[in-house]
């Protein structure tokens, strides 16, 4: 079997759901996204946890075959912010959903990763 056949398949991307175009107020209200969220919370993380994406968007140059949302910058005390904001979110979801979600995956990507000077982090 070669390389192109075993891996030309559908997969997940990093998006939100459903897709931005379906976010109108009429069919898609903040009730639905909440009761939408905790059921798929309920059924992935008792069976077998679940997958999350960190995006950090932040590059010290631009590639030019990048699509993703970036801020190119060599100034690293952007990111510091931006991670306290991402930890606060989680606290928002753990909050939300009464528990503290089992991590099955930790995807890290958008922009570079390696731009990070974190050393250590606190997850709540």
């Amino acid at each position: 079997m070669s390389l192109v056949t075993k891996y030309n398949i559908p997969g997940p991307r990093y998006t939100s759901y459903p897709t931005v175009p379906y976010w109108e107020e009429e069919s898609f209200t903040a009730d639905q996204w909440t009761a939408t969220l905790r059921r798929s919370f309920l059924e992935s993380n008792t069976r077998e946890g679940i997958s999350i994406y960190i995006h950090l968007p932040f590059c010290e140059s631009l590639c030019t075959f990048c699509a993703c949302h970036k801020r190119i910058t060599k100034r690293h005390d952007v990111e510091n912010p931006y991670i306290d904001t991402v930890l606060r979110e989680w606290v928002m979801y753990v909050k939300l959903l009464g528990d503290r979600p089992r991590i099955k995956e930790l995807h890290l990507g958008g922009g570079t990763p390696t731009f990070s000077n974190l050393k250590t982090c606190v997850v709540y």
